[in-house]
């Protein structure tokens, strides 16, 4: 998307923290440092945890908007109160649709804008950390949207299986934490759905001999008491991370207070007890389910506009 309106492809991307970074486009598939999306106040824009972001019109101006999901599962819109080449972003505010703020399941909220439906109007589709991806049409105008109760366009992923006697699933289905892109992948003039996931899978769980219950007892016991001596430095970096901070901190005060509390988790003490964790995680390991972890890409082909239900 081109956020400063000079022609140029840019990036906008959202963080764990909660932070959102623009990266300004500088032609030829390059791109300028992350610098930190701000307010009108010159407050860094940050509005939950695990951010994602999109930008569209989303009010008709000519201006593009941010949209913005977080890891309690709401979407926020942030009003673009600049000029198309000078973006100025406002309060934010948290979309509500059929009567309802929204909540994607599961939280991690993955909103993106797109007229879904074809009625020349901006829709909002959000992903869920369910897996879920639901459609809320804009029943509203292009100038002031409204949305409708959502429609469920990808149903919540089945849990894990964690019974080693039940049989395997027949076939892969989408997993967790889904996140979205809408686009005419075959060229059919419809929309079509791209959903990225997360998943785990289990394998079974061993048999353990009575030798094996007792080195596992006593690795568990050893976990607690390295998390006992973890504590006191985690105490201390939070303390020196949070100690002075203002919503109006300089940037430098706030590098200082970073810069000082890092120094806590770069002590050897620090590292010799996450060092002794991770062998007693690896003995207490041997003894669980064995799992993996998978991200794959799904499509979802829309059907012809006859069969399919608006």
């Amino acid at each position: 998307m081109d956020l400063d309106g000079d022609g140029i492809g840019d990036i906008i991307t959202g963080s764990w923290p909660g932070e959102l970074y623009f990266f300004k486009g500088k032609g030829k598939g390059e791109f300028a440092a992350a610098v930190k999306l701000q307010d009108t106040k010159g407050k860094d824009i940050k509005l939950g945890s695990a951010s994602t972001v999109f930008a569209a019109d989303w009010r008709g101006t000519g201006k593009l908007d941010l949209l913005v999901g977080n890891i309690q599962g709401e979407v926020l819109l942030v009003p673009n109160k600049g000029e198309p080449r000078h973006h100025a972003f406002g309060a934010p505010l948290k979309l509500a649709a059929g009567g309802q703020m929204i909540k994607a399941g599961h939280g991690d909220s993955h909103p993106i804008a797109a007229d879904w439906d074809r009625d020349g109007k901006l829709d909002l589709i959000v992903a869920g950390g369910d897996g879920s991806v639901t459609f809320y049409r804009n029943i509203g105008s292009k100038t002031e949207p409204k949305l409708a109760k959502g429609v469920t366009l990808v149903k919540a992923a089945s849990s894990p299986n964690l019974n080693d006697e039940a049989p395997p699933p027949k076939e892969a289905t989408p997993g967790m934490r889904a996140k979205i892109c809408v686009v005419d992948w075959n060229g059919d003039g419809h929309l079509d759905l791209l959903l990225g996931d997360f998943g785990m899978s289990y394998g079974p769980k061993p048999k353990l001999t009575e030798a094996d219950k007792k080195i596992e007892k006593e690795a568990n016991a050893r976990l607690q008491e390295s998390r006992k001596k973890l504590q006191p430095f985690f105490d201390e970096y939070f303390k020196r991370l949070n100690d002075g901070a203002r919503p109006d901190e300089p940037a430098e005060a706030k590098q200082e207070r970073e810069k000082k509390a890092q120094e806590v988790l770069s002590r050897k003490e620090f590292q010799a007890v996450q060092a002794e964790q991770t062998k007693i995680y690896e003995t207490i390991r041997r003894f669980q389910r064995p799992f993996s972890y998978s991200g794959n890409v799904w499509l979802y082909l829309r059907k012809p506009p006859a069969a399919a239900a608006r």
